[in-house]
Formats: structure tokens, C-alpha cells, sequence
């Protein structure tokens, strides 16, 4: 009797994965493959999602013949994907112009016109959302109208990277609730595009996918991609955003916080309302209808990490040792030296788009190994005033955290965060949180298994926990403190500095 599997494919922005489960719950046959994202100006991030979608073809093709010559049968595909990149597209799912990352700044004038249409509590009771230059694709979609009007009037639909994807595979599209509540146009209360936001910013509903449940069975994969990925009529679920799908393979009760560390850094609380949502946060539905999810988002920690070894630990050997060899070489309080940890602009806490990354304290008895641990405890106060509101305005105060991600396997930066945020961190080896959310997603709507079933996986797996150190918890609240100032002291400088010509 063959084995049965679901093809799960995560796509994040520091590259794609994919793997298949059987019906034991087993992740296999894991592959990887990149792609490169695009500057084409300063503030400018852009993806080519044919680039993607080619990638993507490749893993499935290769996941779907594994699966055979194991003897196996493909029963489903799902899609994990980074929220959001805004994508124009014509009627047969192909993209019109390059991607818009949630990273790009270019419409900030977009954002500043949106929030004169309409009262900002007007817009947040709608969305549960700033609104912001790119991490509210509505700002990348009116840009787009006012740059690019010859492709937005070609536009047959518009959606993010996941709606694309899907779109190629099964010619349907949609978009589920998880990434359409960071578009600005959906109600995230009652599951429904705005009728309100899309006439108050003139944007025609036609334009719109369809909204669908994360675990809904889309379409089948198209006959004519047979060929170009193994497999024909296949059923396609929906899937979800990425932190969404990690909360999912996690099953993170209501009233529960975890951190997941990757090019970003997000605590992320699961809640059963919308009641006590956090302007400082980004809100959206959870893949479960009924809860929501709360995500204190830093937006390039793990990025600066890898920027730092990148650029200047040549020779050091992998980033995984000097990461941790060189921070264990500096003092707490790296010497005197400070991290802004604002590489690309930031969101939570400080929402500011002009903001860039910075090191103050620098002297000529400087090393590394104090600019390798500044980054680290930069990262970690940025963390803590996250961990403050979730404190302050939620009324929570996690005794243990757990963390996902490939940050979270960084033992010195566990330490130092531990102490920081004054909360013992557990780290999980369950790999692949996304991409195994997908395949749960896919499993359980393919009648594979059950959401029970999903609890039993998670609980294997090796587990670590990192907890505050008593004798230097002190000093780093005196630190924290001192970082608190930094911010505010060079604002203006950020704002001025952003109207200069490059």
C-alpha cells in the first residue's frame, strides 16, 4: 500500500524550503533553494516573483519525484510565504512588474495620503493596523497606481507573493485571512475586505483576490504544469503567512507568547479577541478562526547579524562560531559600545521608516568582538521594550519564552536576551516551523490526519532553556535604560538625513 504525502513550500525572504509529511507526521525529503532580492534605489526592496515561481516549480518537481520512487502519492500541496510583497497581475497569474516588499519605503507618501482619507482610529477599528509605507501593501498597490498606471490598468487582480503562487499553480485567486490582514483593506474583526477602506482610497473590490480560509483546498494544480512540477491534479490549500503557519505547528494556546528569530525578530501572542490590540504591534487573524495574533516585530536583528558577519568577519570561520566566540570576548556593555539595530527602517516599537542602523560609543581601544556583542545586546534591548507593552498593555509576563528560529540557536544572544527581557528562553529543535504549519495545513485538509494529531507531533523534539543571570541582571537594566535614550536622540537627525540627495 503506498505511503501518502503533502508537499509543504516555504517561501521567506532569506530563500525558499520545501519537504514533504507522510501520514506518521514526518517531515522528509527536505530541499532548499535561493533567490535574490532587489535594491533598485535607496528604500527600495523588490522580489522577481518569476524568479520565485521558477524555484518553486524546482522543489515541487523534485519533493513529487521522491515521493515516488519512495512509493509514495502526493495528496496535496500548501504554501507558507513572507508577508507581504504587493504584486500586479494579468489574467493568467503572470506578474506585471517586480514585487514590493514589506521592507520598501516608497510609499511613504501613499501612507501619509491614506491617514488623511480617514481618522486613524477610524482606519485602526477597520484593519487593527497602522499604517505604514510598504508593511501595508495598500501603500505598494496606490503607489503603483501613481507610478506605474499603464501596468495597474492592465491589472487583472492584485495580491501579495502568496496569491501569485497560487494563481500560477491552480489559476484561481486568492489570498487567505492571515496576509490579507496587512493589506489595509480588510476587516480583520469579520473576515471580509473594507467596502470603507477600498472607496475612501478609490480601489475597486475587482481588483481584489478572493479571501480564503488558510486551510481551504483552492484549486488543483493546472494540467499543463504536469511536465514542470511531476504532479497533475493536485489539490492546492491555501496555506498561510509564515509566522502565522510557525504559530499553527507550534499550537500556541490563546494567552501565549513565543519569539520566532530570523531575518527579523517578532514576539508574537496568540489571543481569542481583538479587543487589547497594541497600535506599536501588527495585528492579524491567526489561521484559526477565532484567535488573532499579536506581533511585536523588529524588522532586520537576525539581518544585521548576518550584514555584520558578512561584511567583516572574513576569515573568522562559520557565523555560528564567531557569533559566539567573538561576543563572549567582550564585556556586558560591549565596551561602551551601542547598536540601533535599525537596519531598514523599523517597526515595532518606534514605526519609523527613516531610521537606519547605528553604532555610538566607538574608541580606538574598540574590537570586534565589542561590535559583535553591541549587535547582539542592541537586538535584545530592542526585544525588551517589546516585552515591556506585551508587560504594560497586555498584562502578560511570560515566565519562559519559547523561541524558533535560526537566531534562537545562537547560545550567547539566548543569554543575553534571557537577562534582558528578565525571561528564561526555551529553545525548541522543531525545524522548519513554517514549512511544517504548510504541511499541517495541507495534511489535515487532505484528511490525513487530524488537528489532534498535530499536538503529538510537537512533542518530541530537544529542548534547551536559557535563564536570566542574576549577577549581571542589574547592570543591563541600567544599559537598557541608557539604550532607551538613543533613539529619541538622533530622530531628527534620521528625518533630516532621509531629504538629503544621494
Amino acid at each position: 500500500m503506498k505511503m501518502s504525502y503533502v508537499i509543504g513550500i516555504d517561501v521567506g525572504t532569506s530563500g525558499i524550503k520545501a519537504g514533504a509529511m507522510n501520514e506518521e507526521g514526518k517531515l522528509c525529503f527536505l530541499s532548499r533553494a535561493s533567490y535574490k532580492l532587489h535594491y533598485p534605489f535607496p528604500g527600495g526592496v523588490e522580489i522577481d516573483p518569476g524568479e520565485i515561481w521558477d524555484q518553486v516549480c524546482v522543489l515541487i518537481h523534485r519533493t513529487a519525484m521522491e515521493i515516488r520512487s519512495a512509493g509514495g502519492a502526493v495528496l496535496a500541496i500548501s504554501l507558507s510565504t513572507f508577508c507581504n510583497a504587493s504584486i500586479l497581475m494579468d489574467q493568467d497569474g503572470n506578474h506585471l512588474a517586480n514585487g514590493i516588499l514589506y521592507m520598501d519605503k516608497r510609499s511613504k507618501r501613499e501612507a501619509e495620503w491614506i491617514a488623511s482619507k480617514l481618522p486613524e482610529d477610524r482606519i485602526f477599528s477597520i484593519t487593527c493596523n497602522r499604517v505604514e509605507p510598504g508593511m501595508t501593501s495598500a501603500t505598494s498597490l496606490l503607489w503603483a497606481r501613481t507610478h506605474q498606471p499603464q501596468l495597474y490598468a492592465q491589472a487583472f487582480k492584485w495580491g501579495h507573493l502568496s496569491t501569485y503562487l497560487v494563481a500560477k499553480l491552480t489559476g484561481r485567486f486568492t489570498i487567505d485571512w492571515t496576509h490579507a490582514s496587512f493589506t489595509g483593506l480588510f476587516d480583520v474583526a469579520n473576515y471580509t475586505w473594507s467596502a470603507d477602506m477600498c472607496s475612501a482610497l478609490g480601489v475597486d473590490q475587482s481588483l481584489l483576490p478572493d479571501i480564503v480560509e488558510p486551510a481551504a483546498a483552492v484549486g488543483e494544480t493546472l494540467e499543463s504544469l504536469a511536465a514542470v512540477i511531476g504532479v497533475s491534479h493536485i489539490p492546492v490549500i491555501a496555506g498561510a503567512a509564515d509566522t502565522a503557519s510557525s504559530a499553527y505547528a507550534l499550537g500556541i494556546p490563546c494567552g501565549e507568547v513565543f519569539e520566532s528569530v530570523g531575518t527579523s525578530d517578532v514576539l508574537t501572542l496568540v489571543s481569542d479577541s481583538t479587543d487589547r490590540f497594541d497600535r506599536r504591534f501588527l495585528n492579524r487573524c491567526h489561521v484559526i478562526r477565532g484567535q488573532w495574533l499579536s506581533h511585536g516585530a523588529m524588522s532586520t536583528p537576525g539581518a544585521a547579524v548576518q550584514w555584520f558577519y558578512n561584511e567583516f568577519l572574513e576569515g573568522e570561520g562559520s557565523m555560528q562560531d564567531a557569533l559566539v566566540r567573538l561576543p563572549e570576548q567582550s564585556p556586558i556593555g560591549s565596551g561602551g559600545v551601542f547598536f540601533l539595530p535599525y537596519m531598514h527602517g523599523e517597526r515595532s516599537p518606534i514605526w519609523d521608516p527613516d531610521a537606519r542602523g547605528l553604532f555610538i560609543g566607538l574608541s580606538l581601544s574598540t574590537r570586534k568582538a565589542d561590535m559583535a556583542r553591541a549587535i547582539l545586546e542592541g537586538c535584545s534591548f530592542g526585544m525588551r521594550q517589546l516585552m515591556d507593552i506585551l508587560r504594560e498593555e497586555y498584562h502578560l509576563s511570560p515566565s519562559v519564552l519559547t523561541a524558533i528560529g535560526g537566531g534562537s540557536q545562537n547560545v550567547v544572544w539566548n543569554g543575553i536576551k534571557a537577562t534582558v527581557m528578565r525571561t528564561s528562553i526555551e529553545t525548541r529543535q522543531i525545524g522548519e516551523t513554517a514549512l511544517l504549519g504548510a504541511c499541517f495545513l495541507a495534511g489535515v485538509a487532505a484528511g490525513l490526519f487530524s488537528t489532534a494529531d498535530i499536538a503529538l507531533c510537537n512533542r518530541g523534539g530537544e529542548r534547551r532553556r536559557f535563564t536570566p543571570d542574576a549577577g549581571s541582571a542589574a547592570a543591563y537594566d541600567d544599559l537598557y535604560h541608557l539604550f532607551q535614550t538613543l533613539y529619541p536622540a538622533v530622530k531628527d537627525f534620521y528625518k533630516k538625513a532621509a531629504c538629503q540627495p544621494l
